[in-house]
């Protein structure tokens, strides 16, 4: 069983902000996406914001990718 992730204040409002200009068909993915570039990696703001970056970047290549 999968541990759960636990985020504090700041690294939720990092993600809601970069998931923010998503489709909220994806906001799902981005997540999913965030926990996968987290494996591994020691929990801090740095890398909870790095992941989001990198899920963000992702999922924008997919079109469209802004909100309607």
């Amino acid at each position: 069983m999968k541990e759960a992730l636990s985020f504090t204040a700041h690294q939720m409002a990092l993600l809601r902000e970069l998931a923010a200009p998503l489709r909220p068909k994806q906001r799902g993915r981005f997540l999913d996406l965030v926990v996968k570039y987290l494996a591994g990696c020691e929990i801090g703001d740095a890398t909870v914001h790095m992941a989001g970056i990198k899920a963000q970047a992702e999922l924008r290549r997919e079109k469209p990718w802004l909100q309607a």
